[in-house]
């Protein structure tokens, strides 16, 4: 998982990028994560709102929403119709096992089989889940315009959104970046404390334990058989005898 600061990394070197040629590096980028290239496609997106904020100039909100979908959608496309025309032996494919194993194809099966279009919806807001949801979809045979606008209509929604996320911080990220940094910094350091203290008290409870085992195990080879309450499970003897008084047996037996 990418840290805060990976991703604020990430984000300034795909603005470098987008200098060079806005569009088609847009483009190109999402397509790239849309099929599974490990770079969320929020990060190309959230570049190019900065840059929409800081150097309007260099694109413009119509054409960027466009081109943001487009590139969307033909990646999302490309995986579906892999998944459609291979079925499940599309799960063999070296490039595609490494993200979708045939026990996660089969559970987003059923999500597919439970809530279909929704699923196919909010799915594009789940970061890791995109890839293996389209290819699912065309390998289980999901109807193509039901997922073409479900997907369209969640890429409406998320694509946006992120292009304003970026707009609107993009003048307070070199601020964030530096508060984020001492804030990992010091959620490293309660981490750390955290774990020893676990650790610390793993040893103690572990320690303790074993010294009771060996108390009841000493006791029992002292007087017999103790249950782990420390009682006694050795054979008592009968009331009367242990009260000193005659049984009744014995007063038969001394009346004869």
């Amino acid at each position: 998982m990418l840290t805060i600061l990976a991703v604020a990394d990430r984000i300034a070197h795909v603005e470098g990028w987008m200098q060079q040629a806005f569009y088609p590096v847009l483009f190109l980028i999402l397509v790239a994560a849309s099929l599974g290239v490990p770079l969320p496609e929020d990060i190309p997106l959230i570049a190019a709102g900065v840059l929409l904020q800081t150097s309007p100039e260099i694109a413009s909100w119509p054409w960027t929403i466009a081109v943001a979908l487009v590139g969307i959608m033909v990646g999302d496309l490309v995986l579906y119709m892999l998944g459609r025309r291979w079925g499940p032996e599309v799960l063999k494919h070296r490039y595609i096992c490494w993200f979708l194993t045939p026990d996660r194809f089969a559970r987003i099966s059923r999500r597919f089989h439970r809530h279909g279009t929704w699923f196919c919806f909010f799915g594009r807001f789940l970061m890791g889940i995109r890839a293996a949801m389209c290819i699912t979809a065309g390998a289980t045979h999901f109807p193509y315009w039901r997922f073409l606008l479900a997907d369209l209509a969640g890429a409406t929604v998320s694509a946006p959104l992120f292009l304003l996320l970026g707009y609107w911080f993009a003048g307070m990220i070199p601020t964030l970046l530096h508060y984020l940094a001492d804030a990992e910094t010091s959620a490293f350091a309660v981490a750390v404390v955290a774990a020893a203290l676990f650790v610390v008290a793993y040893r103690t409870r572990k320690q303790r334990r074993a010294r009771r085992i060996a108390a009841l195990r000493a006791a029992a080879d002292r007087d017999g058989p103790v249950s782990s309450t420390g009682v006694s499970l050795a054979p008592r003897p009968p009331a009367d005898s242990r009260r000193g008084v005659p049984s009744i047996e014995t007063e038969r037996s001394q009346s004869r």
